[in-house]
This record gives structure tokens, C-alpha cells and sequence, in this order.
């Protein structure tokens, strides 16, 4: 269970990374597009903070799993919306101005937006992998003395009402 947890973890500061890496992945795009005004970049923040719920989210199913162990099935539909929204982006060719563009050159390796977001992809599908592999932890449960005990009503004292007219 501790090794799910850690899987769970890792794909929370996973979604983090995501969230800037494609952020300034698409910051680059639009900065390389003509005329693009500054005031773009902060709706770009906006629009993909909805990302950071399923970071958060995932943080704290890993770190308290009986408590927020109901969460799972909203994380999995937002990483299966996720999943599908890139993959209409990659159908429709949307993401074509992305995937050529060149992030990072190491020596004679150059690295490209396409690698960067197959990899993204691949990184979604895993963590997508863990949640739906996620079980529900067994909540401690009180002691009960039997079935008959369950069916009464708890003990109620009377009170007293006084009448100050």
C-alpha cells in the first residue's frame, strides 16, 4: 500500500511539473506568434489552474488516504477529461505549432516540443494507471456489541422549561 502511495505522490508533483512545462510550453508558442500582447500570459494561468486541482488532489489522497479516499473517482474523470482533451488537440493539429518548436539544445541534442509532449502524454496515461488501480482503504470501524444494540435510539435526558413572564 505504501509503494501506491508513493505512486500517488509522485504523480501529485508530476501534475505540478505538467502544469508549468505545457504552460510554458504554450507561452513559448504564443510569444513566437506575431503580435501576441503580454496580457495573454496570465489567462494562460487561468485556464489551466484547473490542472493544479488534480495535483492537489492527488497529494491528498496519497498523504490521507481513509480520509479523502472519495476523491479518486473525481481525479480519474479530470485525468480522463485531461487525456481526451489532448487527444483531440493532437487530431485536430492543434498542437502542430507546439511540437516543432525547439525547447532545449544539449550538445547535438536538441530537444523538441513533440518529445516534450509524447512524454506528458505517457507520464498522464501512468499516473491515469495508478488512480484507476487505486483501492479504497478499510475505515476503522467502532466495535458494536450486536445487531439488536444498532436499532436503539440513544439516551435522551429531559430538560426543564421554565416560563419567566
Amino acid at each position: 500500500m505504501k509503494a501506491r502511495r508513493g505512486l500517488l505522490l509522485a504523480g501529485s508533483l508530476w501534475e505540478l511539473v505538467r502544469f508549468f512545462l505545457v504552460l510554458s510550453l504554450f507561452a513559448a508558442v504564443l510569444h513566437g506568434a506575431a503580435g501576441t500582447p503580454a496580457w495573454v500570459f496570465p489567462w494562460l494561468l487561468v485556464a489551466g489552474s484547473g490542472n493544479l486541482l488534480i495535483a492537489a488532489g492527488m497529494g491528498m489522497v496519497a498523504l490521507f488516504p481513509v480520509r479523502y479516499a472519495r476523491l479518486v473517482a473525481l481525479l480519474r474523470l479530470g485525468k480522463v477529461l485531461g487525456l481526451f482533451a489532448f487527444a483531440l488537440l493532437a487530431v485536430s493539429g492543434g498542437m502542430a505549432p507546439a511540437a516543432g518548436l525547439e525547447i532545449a539544445q544539449v550538445g547535438a541534442v536538441s530537444v523538441r516540443g513533440s518529445v516534450v509532449l509524447v512524454f506528458a502524454a505517457l507520464m498522464d496515461v501512468l499516473a491515469l494507471g495508478v488512480l484507476l488501480r487505486w483501492r479504497y482503504p478499510e475505515e476503522p470501524r467502532a466495535a458494536s456489541a450486536g445487531p439488536a444494540d444498532a436499532e436503539k435510539l440513544p439516551e435522551y435526558d429531559e430538560t426543564e422549561v421554565r416560563n419567566f413572564h
